[in-house]
This record gives C-alpha cells, sequence and structure tokens, in this order.
C-alpha cells in the first residue's frame, strides 16, 4: 500500500504520554448578598410589582414641591396614574397668597405626555378662598381649559370635621360656558376624602 505524503497516522509504538494536572486552586468562601434590591425608577411595570403585582388595578401617585416667602407660597405638583392601557402625567404649577381667613390660589395644570400641537393649552384657575372657621371653607373656582375652550365657575362648601386632614367633605355646584358647544352645562359635585 503506498503511503500518501499528506497523510497522518497514529504512531503507538511510543509510551502514551502522562498528564500532570495541578492542584485546583482554593476559594476563599463568600456570602451571596440576595436581598432583594428596589428600584425606585418610575414604570408601570414597576408600580405594579409595589403595589402586589394586582396589574389591572388603577395606581395614583402625587408629589408636590412647595416654598413659602411670608404670605406667599410657590410650587409644582405633579400627579401620575398607572394603568394596564394607559400612562398619564399631569403638572401643575400654583401660587397662592394667605392672609388670615382668606386667600387666593392660582394654578396652571397641563398634560405632561401632551402632543406638540397641544402644549401650552391646559388648564388655567384663579380660586379665591374664605375659611369660615377650622372646620367650614367656601371657595370660588373659575377655570378655562384652553384646549377645550371651556369656562368654568364652580361654588364649593367643604367641611373637615377634624382639624387635621383626615377627613374632608366637598359639595360643589357650577356652571360650564364653551366657546364650541352650547347651551350652558351645570353640574353638582360631591367627594369625600380620607388620609390614613
Amino acid at each position: 500500500m503506498a503511503e500518501e505524503s499528506d497523510a497522518i497516522y497514529l504512531d503507538l509504538k511510543n509510551s502514551p504520554e502522562t498528564i500532570n494536572l495541578k492542584t485546583p486552586q482554593g476559594f476563599n468562601s463568600k456570602q451571596l448578598n440576595l436581598t432583594k434590591q428596589n428600584n425606585y425608577t418610575v414604570t408601570p411595570q414597576n408600580v405594579f410589582d409595589y403595589y402586589n403585582k394586582t396589574p389591572y388595578d388603577k395606581h395614583s401617585t402625587s408629589h408636590t414641591n412647595e416654598k413659602k416667602y411670608g404670605n406667599f407660597t410657590f410650587g409644582n405638583k405633579t400627579d401620575s396614574t398607572f394603568a394596564p392601557e394607559k400612562f398619564t402625567q399631569t403638572s401643575t404649577m400654583f401660587a397662592k397668597y394667605s392672609k388670615n381667613k382668606f386667600s387666593l390660589n392660582t394654578s396652571y395644570k397641563s398634560n405632561s405626555f401632551a402632543s406638540m400641537e397641544k402644549t401650552g393649552k391646559g388648564t388655567f384657575a384663579f380660586t379665591p378662598e374664605y375659611k369660615l372657621n377650622n372646620h367650614v371653607t367656601l371657595q370660588n373656582v373659575y377655570s378655562t381649559n384652553f384646549m377645550d375652550r371651556n369656562r368654568k365657575n364652580e361654588l364649593i362648601f367643604s367641611l373637615k370635621p377634624f382639624k387635621d386632614d383626615r377627613m374632608n367633605f366637598d359639595v360643589g355646584a357650577g356652571q360650564i360656558y364653551s366657546d364650541t358647544t352650547s347651551p350652558i352645562r351645570s353640574q353638582v359635585n360631591f367627594s369625600t376624602k380620607f388620609k390614613f
């Protein structure tokens, strides 16, 4: 049988080589940190996980920053609502003047995720407020929505049974005027707030 010049053969005549393995290097035992790390990034998934994994519920959060200078208060407020089908966020800038039992509030509220053509078309509100005592307050809210071109005038009667904000009852009656629709609409609102 003729040998080919590029053929490779196994030579079994020589004794097989022994393999020298080094002793494995030792490792110091380390404890793994398996504690849950909270993720405070505001996303709908994190909010659902925070609220006991109930993805079909609607959850709302609110954050307020304000500064006081004498009788004046300036600030902003952000309200977010998370739901499986949507995520909304509104931003409100406000200013308030308070003296004794009387106060004047102004605010501008806008949608944080509005498209470019809707930017600057939020709601402006002007609210004089008078405290009859520590439990009863009267408000007259005048607001203008630049997006819907609606104007609203509402009188609100507020009752706080306690000296703090644990419970609050509101009754309001108002009228809505629109530049695009008619006639004038009237509405009555009832609300109850509890703080735990």
